[in-house]
């Protein structure tokens, strides 16, 4: 992939939303690429405190507009001059993750940086329950950030399940931090010894299962990195287990600081979810996060 071009950071101003915010504008300044900094106004939070305050609700809504674009465009203005980048504010109405995921598919948005959770309740409108609505709806590649490390990334797992979306979140991954060590990891989810025919139940049998299953799939890996440019240097691991539980364990085993996969890959369930695995690591893992869907889904 090409050096990324244009990155969105949404914030809700608070301090958890700054370790997001902090990390686009340090890949934008990488890239060489425009930031778009998005705030958006709940609409129905700013009826409520239009409704709330003793003056006409079209002033009240007016003087908190006029607020929140001072404090976007100061935060703006403090990113452009710290990273020396290009940053654009952008001030939205509406349900925060339609928003969003609305703004980037309009003006090409590479990649979407998001907090993983908000500090309050009025606050949590986008960092939190908006942010798995968007990384559902969203069409780009999804940063969910976590850590407050500032450093660039310097080790990251790639799990794989050979799907579309999961080729994509490997060159996604290579883009977003080339310089970073590379771990590819694919995990065989091997089916219940309750849920197979009696001989195939013994220890023996299913070690053998076992050990056919990771054969064929580091076949298919290394078939696989073939193409995607860039991957030919990554370290590959292929390992049985419960899928999310084993990349989280591999991931913290091996320090990796940054997760990526596909979210709708093979490992999904249902189109209109995340899905098991994406969501399970949405949830539990600690460190920061990259969900990528496919190139159809992203076009």
């Amino acid at each position: 992939m090409e050096p990324l071009t244009q990155i969105l950071a949404a914030t809700d101003f608070s301090a958890r939303a700054m370790r997001a915010v902090d990390r686009a504008a340090r890949v934008a300044h990488e890239h060489k690429a425009t930031l778009h900094l998005v705030h958006v106004v709940d609409h129905l939070l700013l009826r409520m405190f239009a409704g709330d305050v003793d003056e006409h609700p079209v002033a009240t809504e007016l003087r908190l507009m006029d607020s929140e674009r001072g404090r976007l465009t100061a935060l703006a203005g403090l990113m452009a001059s710290h990273f020396s980048i290009t940053v654009l504010p952008v001030l939205l109405v509406g349900r925060v993750h339609a928003e969003v995921a609305r703004y980037a598919a309009e003006h090409g948005i590479e990649l979407s940086v998001l907090g993983a959770q908000g500090e309050n309740f009025v606050r949590a409108t986008l960092i939190g329950s908006s942010a798995s609505r968007y990384v559902r709806v969203g069409l780009q590649p999804t940063l969910v950030v976590r850590s407050e490390d500032k450093q660039p990334y310097r080790s990251i797992l790639v799990a794989v399940d050979f799907s579309p979306a999961s080729k994509r979140a490997l060159a996604t991954a290579i883009a977003l931090a080339p310089k970073a060590t590379l771990r590819v990891l694919h995990v065989c989810e091997l089916p219940l010894a309750s849920r197979l025919p009696a001989k195939f139940r013994s220890k023996d049998a299913m070690a053998a299962f076992r050990a056919t299953s990771e054969k064929q799939a580091r076949d298919r890996l290394e078939a696989f990195l073939r193409e995607v440019p860039g991957a030919e240097t990554a370290a590959t691991t292929v390992q049985s287990g419960p899928a999310a539980k084993t990349i989280m364990r591999h991931a913290r085993a091996q320090h990796c600081d940054l997760l990526a996969l596909g979210k709708r890959g093979a490992f999904e369930l249902n189109q209109l979810l995340l899905g098991s695995v994406s969501l399970r690591l949405f949830e539990q893992f600690e460190g920061d996060l990259l969900l990528v869907p496919s190139d159809d889904q992203g076009a």
